[in-house]
């Protein structure tokens, strides 16, 4: 079993819906009924907001469990949400129709093995947009990470049920790779569950996908902070990306 195959009954309290990223999403792909795609959708909690704000959302996962949580809140919440187990590398597979708007959130576009293989996805999606539509990319802020040599991420809380997630990193010069390494632990009175990972990320830094999105097609790229929209620089927590399919 894979590791977000374990830990997807708590992904929720891991990583809840966040209002400043719903709120960002929802004002790049414009007043509802747009269409939209949530790639890399996890357990589809955007998903379903956007859904019950009347956007017509279609969302990917490549992790079973993932996809099977997704479905689930669908049908539980009576929504018309098309969710799909399938790579972000293969969205032009995947899909026949277009998009008003495509986002990929959450570092997940980083968990890719090369730039190429990022601008490959790019084009993919760039050819999945209606002219004129965006795409919203979110990841960590990499200028910072190797500038001053973070080695870990803010740990996650709930004391509600006991969660907490750490999350390091390690940095392979030679290799331009991150080590992601996560320690879940969630403790059920007198049980604890422990679960541990460690996964490959890619440190794409901002000029770099800047120069991919360039060449992939994109126009009006823009760098935010957060998602709040604050300026850009390389002492921002995260890298928000808007550009358009020209």
């Amino acid at each position: 079993m894979g590791f977000y195959d374990e830990i997807s009954k708590y992904y929720d309290y891991i990583f809840p819906v966040g209002k400043p990223q719903l709120n960002f999403i929802k004002e790049s792909a414009g007043l509802p009924p747009k269409s939209i795609l949530d790639v890399a959708c996890g357990s589809g909690g955007y998903s379903v907001e956007l859904a019950k704000s009347g956007y017509l959302v279609s969302a990917i996962d490549i992790d079973d469990e993932m996809v099977n949580k997704a479905k689930e809140k669908a049908r539980r919440e009576g929504l018309d949400i098309n969710v799909l187990k399938s790579d972000m590398r293969d969205i032009r597979g995947s899909f026949r129709e277009k998009f008003h708007l495509i986002f990929c959130i959450g570092n997940s576009i980083v968990h890719l093995g090369s730039l190429d293989e990022i601008l490959d996805t790019l084009k993919q999606m760039r050819s999945q947009l209606e002219a004129g539509g965006s795409l919203v990319l979110q990841t960590i802020n990499y200028d910072r990470v190797i500038k001053f040599n973070v080695n870990e991420l803010p740990t996650i809380k709930n004391d509600d049920v006991g969660l907490e997630f750490i999350r390091k990193y390690r940095y392979d010069k030679k290799k331009n790779l991150i080590n992601f390494d996560t320690v879940l632990t969630v403790n059920r009175g007198s049980e604890k569950e422990v679960y541990e990972n460690s996964i490959n990320l890619l440190p794409v830094m901002s000029a770099d996908m800047e120069r991919v999105l360039t060449q992939a097609g994109f126009g009006e790229i823009k760098l935010y902070g957060d998602f709040n929209r604050s300026p850009y620089d390389e002492n921002s927590f995260m890298l928000v990306v808007k550009a358009k399919n020209q």
